[in-house]
């Protein structure tokens, strides 16, 4: 036997060296393929976990800077809205103060009383707006605060039929107030219980046909007082809500913004605002008032 059949025999001999029938390199792949086995299960999972988390964190810095720039810019507009109500509203007095002396003189012409009725009812409504931009102010900057005082709701119904009853004349709409005799006085906050009727009425008003009435009405209740206000006009639909504001309905003139502060002034006094359909035809609008309004923090 040749010495190359020798060394042929000794490589294939099963217990040969497996330095002879394994290359080095072959031999490294091996020890880098169980290295990789040897790593822990779980390490891809937490290294994604990680680059998730820091990914949600770098998120949510950026969402507080976003924050805090629109809380400014929201400061910025109510502290604007509130200026220009209180500059535009000075002016305004003295036109509505002189509409009124020009209306009392006896000696004027028609056209003259005409063209003095259109400043004031302009004026008027110039004022309303302005009102409602310094309440809307007031709300979206956080200091439209409860002022509870005692006072009597035939009063407080009273003075809301007066602040419209130029505009239930001008519509020809008849105007009735009818609070229960012998109501015991009230324990709220008498201007925000002002502003949410007059915005109801204004609204009732507007929904009512000519020659149509607007009724309110207040009486004692379970665990306070209910006060009542139905007109004549078409009823609602059946997914409507009183008050929701939609600014691109013009059907009932300039009242939805009223209507959306008169909601949040309910919320604030703890009083509850709900709706009935009348038949054949009208609204019916209850706001549930307590009889002692409770102050934040108080149980």
């Amino acid at each position: 036997m040749s010495n190359a059949e020798v060394f042929d025999n000794f490589l294939t001999f099963p217990g040969s060296p497996s330095f002879w029938t394994n290359p080095p390199n072959q031999m490294n792949s091996a020890r880098t393929s169980k290295s990789n086995d040897l790593q822990p299960a779980g390490s891809d999972e937490r290294r994604d976990q990680e680059l998730t988390v820091d990914g949600l964190r770098q998120k949510t810095v950026a969402l507080a800077e976003e924050n805090r720039k629109l809380k400014l810019l929201a400061e910025y507009r109510s502290a604007f809205l509130a200026r220009l109500a209180h500059e535009l509203r000075t002016p305004l007095t003295s036109i509505l103060g002189f509409a009124e002396i020009m209306l009392s003189q006896e000696q004027l012409t028609e056209a003259q009383r005409n063209f003095c009725e259109r400043i004031q009812n302009s004026a008027q409504q110039l004022q309303m707006n302005f009102n409602q931009l310094a309440d809307l102010s007031r709300l979206e900057g956080g200091q439209s605060e409860v002022q509870p005082e005692e006072f009597s709701l035939e009063d407080a119904l009273r003075e809301s039929c007066a602040s419209v009853a130029r505009q239930a004349q001008k519509q020809n709409t008849g105007l009735q107030s009818e609070p229960k005799p012998g109501l015991a006085p009230i324990i709220s906050d008498r201007g925000k219980l002002r502003q949410a009727l007059y915005s109801f009425l204004s609204y009732a008003i507007n929904r009512s046909p000519e020659g149509a009435l607007v009724r309110i009405a207040a009486e004692k209740a379970e665990h306070g007082f209910l006060i009542t206000i139905e007109d004549e006009g078409e009823p609602l639909a059946e997914s409507a809500e009183v008050g929701e504001w939609d600014p691109t309905d013009r059907r009932f003139g300039d009242s939805e913004l009223g209507l959306a502060i008169a909601r949040h002034n309910i919320d604030l006094i703890s009083a509850t605002l709900s709706w009935q359909t009348r038949t054949p035809r009208g609204l019916r609008i209850l706001i549930q008032l307590p009889a002692v309004v409770p102050l934040k923090g108080s149980s």
